[in-house]
């Protein structure tokens, strides 16, 4: 496949990285501290949206896996999506003056689900499409690095920018983060990035229309609602590799989600961050953008892809915290700002790199049982299988910053106040969960990942027999 064709393609995930930069990083923080929405009811609102995707995915992928059109089973969807995702997440960043809990509550959750439901229409039937156009075991690592590598660049522009162009100190706001007049237009940001990676990639790949594969005449005739879609759902946690797949994707991006809204948190009351340095910070991210898929492909040709996975998240859990558990021991209030900056950005780059790299082989070893599903069941699903990725992935914010939340209410930290004026107490409480509870949580991923049993020989075997059924008929 040629390298213009895997950059097409993976361009489409910069939006989800849009979305994840501007939810995990910065929307709970806005509503929460410069608007005053209690922590747990901010919480709550991406709770709620979080359980509106557990219907809409599946919902998204089975329609793509049944559609017959002359524009294919994914493209329609993901050309759908483009214009709301821009309008919905504008508005999220924009609630009008004035309003009191209800009102905020009301807003967040409800443009939230907004963007959530706009971006499954693009980001599942995207995902299956990945699935369509690569089959060989390691040259799918190859473009779904791709596409994962996109997802990070997407956080990364949203981040650094967010932080050093659009949240400047002023007079009135030593800490621009602070500044509510600043988030308008950084939504109307996030609005046009994301609805301009969307439409590139559907111009990219619109070519490959006429090759991709047709569903069955069983499938097409097929008709549910949603409640059979969410059953179906379920249906393929009955198949162990997959549930395997789904539980330590899940459990692992709520871990990610809870740390990336608590990241803010920490670089501004913990580190002692000014939004300029958090945007230095955020650059962090280029380190595993440019060496996650390598990292990924070169452990998974060494060790196969489940250890290699156990590996990137082990190792990366242990660097992720290790700034808030050295801050514990008194270590980090030693050094200078230009040597924790530094420091910091050393070990959070190693640990996106490994985090990355984790996802990368997650994502192929789900196409691999997508395959096992196909020969044991005849069906091409990868809409229903993703579905159920993708909504374990948006789990990232919506249980995280639900978990985030309700750590923060009973620490009982305060809202809207400078940096220095926050009580140590619950500076140190913040820590402690932020570092030595985390990581203890982490060890889970590794062990439900440890139960993967579908190995590269397993799947050559499985790919030999899809073959020569598709020969016999």
């Amino acid at each position: 496949m040629k390298v213009t064709t895997k950059l097409g393609y993976g361009v489409g995930q910069l939006s989800d990285g849009v979305k994840q930069a501007a939810f995990n990083t910065f929307l709970f923080f806005y509503y929460n501290q410069v608007l005053g929405l209690s922590a747990s009811l901010a919480g709550a609102a991406a709770l709620i949206a979080l359980l509106i995707d557990a219907i809409t995915d599946p919902m998204v992928g089975q329609w793509s896996d049944r559609i017959r059109s002359r524009f294919g089973r994914r493209h329609p969807f993901m050309v759908a999506a483009i214009i709301p995702f821009g309008i919905a997440i504008a508005l999220l960043f924009a609630p009008p003056a004035g309003l009191d809990q209800t009102g905020l509550f009301l807003w967040m959750g409800g443009f939230a689900i907004a963007v959530r439901i706009a971006l499954t229409l693009f980001f599942v039937p995207h995902l299956s499409l990945g699935a369509e156009l690569s089959e060989g075991y390691h040259a799918r690592t190859s473009l779904i690095g791709y596409r994962v590598l996109f997802t990070y660049a997407g956080i990364l522009v949203v981040s650094v920018l967010g932080f050093t162009v659009f949240f400047p100190a002023t007079a009135v706001y030593a800490n621009g983060l602070l500044n509510a007049e600043s988030y308008p237009s950084f939504g109307i940001f996030c609005a046009v990035l994301g609805m301009m990676a969307m439409l590139w990639s559907v111009l990219s790949t619109r070519q490959f229309i006429p090759k991709l594969r047709r569903p069955s005449d069983d499938q097409v005739n097929t008709t549910s609602g949603a409640l059979f879609a969410v059953v179906n759902v379920f249906k393929t946690l009955k198949q162990q590799s997959f549930r395997v797949l789904f539980t330590s994707s899940l459990y692992f991006n709520a871990l990610v989600g809870t740390i990336q809204t608590l990241l803010i948190y920490l670089g501004t009351y913990i580190f002692g961050f000014s939004p300029e340095y958090m945007g230095i910070l955020s650059l962090s991210l280029v380190v595993g953008i440019l060496f996650a898929s390598t990292v990924a492909q070169a452990l998974s040709r060494r060790f196969d892809k489940k250890m290699a996975a156990a590996i990137c998240v082990s190792a990366g859990a242990v660097l992720a915290v290790s700034p808030t558990i050295l801050f514990l021991f008194g270590v980090l209030q030693t050094m200078g700002d230009g040597s924790k900056l530094l420091f910091i950005f050393t070990v959070n780059g190693l640990s996106q790199a490994l985090f990355i790299g984790f996802v990368i082989l997650l994502d192929s070893m789900l196409t691999d049982t997508i395959d096992e599903h196909y020969l044991e069941s005849g069906r091409r699903e990868e809409g229903l299988f993703f579905a159920a990725r993708a909504f374990a992935t948006k789990a990232s914010y919506g249980l995280g910053a639900f978990i985030a939340g309700i750590a923060l209410d009973i620490i009982s930290f305060p809202k809207g106040i400078d940096p220095s004026e926050v009580p140590i107490e619950a500076v140190w409480a913040l820590a402690w969960f932020a570092g030595p509870v985390i990581m203890v949580l982490f060890i889970g991923t590794t062990l439900i990942t440890n139960q993967y049993a579908l190995d590269a020989e397993t799947h050559k075997e499985i790919s030999d027999k899809i073959k020569a059924r598709e020969a016999n008929s």
